[in-house]
């Protein structure tokens, strides 16, 4: 099924578009690249710290050294920012927490800064439906077979505004249902882990079930 922003809306809905919600930064290319890395000094997010339930994943982390410190202070995350990949799957995103503050994001990124922090959690899900990644569809350029999206597009995104109210009741049951989904994941991690454990044991007899 195909969806589309400019379907119609509830009569006491508005539309905006994005850049009118929040100020939008791209990374700083010439500042992160792969050869100004470190092991060690101020956390880089990379596209691929974003994980597919809107979180910033602490996993293969990299660095820039603690000495660019003062060439890259107006790209410092802060919390309750939401950072959107640029590249590759352009729209995923993922909201900064307490524990990511002051932290870089690279030139495969973007930064988005709400001027109305409570609409925060609502533009995060907003920006991982099927109403959005169908518009990153239709929207991303591609170059060498990889789709992106610019500034200048991303912040005409049409973002259909709820009253407050019903916002925020969205907002609860969609991240009611993401933290289902994260049990689920887990549940299924922790038993796949005990298949693999097993699973030798009985394929060579060292332990073998009982039947009745």
């Amino acid at each position: 099924m195909t969806y589309s922003a400019e379907q119609s809306i509830p009569a006491d809905w508005t539309t905006s578009e994005l850049g009118e919600l929040c100020d939008i930064q791209s990374g700083p290319g010439h500042l992160t690249n792969p050869a100004s890395r470190s092991n060690a000094g101020i956390p880089l997010l990379r596209p691929m710290n974003i994980g597919y339930r809107g979180q910033i994943v602490h996993a293969d982390l990299t660095f820039l050294p603690q000495e660019a410190e003062s060439k890259v202070d107006q790209y410092r995350l802060r919390t309750g920012d939401i950072v959107c990949a640029r590249t590759g799957d352009p729209g995923r995103a993922a909201r900064i927490t307490n524990a990511e503050a002051g932290w870089l994001f690279s030139g495969n990124l973007l930064r988005l800064r709400l001027r109305a922090p409570e609409w925060q959690g609502y533009l995060l899900h907003y920006l991982g439906s099927p109403v959005a990644k169908n518009w990153f569809e239709q929207t991303s350029t591609s170059g060498v077979g990889i789709p992106s999206v610019t500034v200048a597009a991303l912040s005409k995104l049409p973002v259909n505004l709820p009253p407050r109210a019903q916002a925020a009741a969205i907002t609860e049951i969609l991240e009611g249902l993401s933290e289902k989904i994260a049990v689920h994941e887990e549940i299924a991690r922790t038993t796949a882990e005990l298949r693999d454990l097993i699973s030798p044991a009985m394929f060579t007899g060292a332990m073998s079930p009982h039947w009745n």
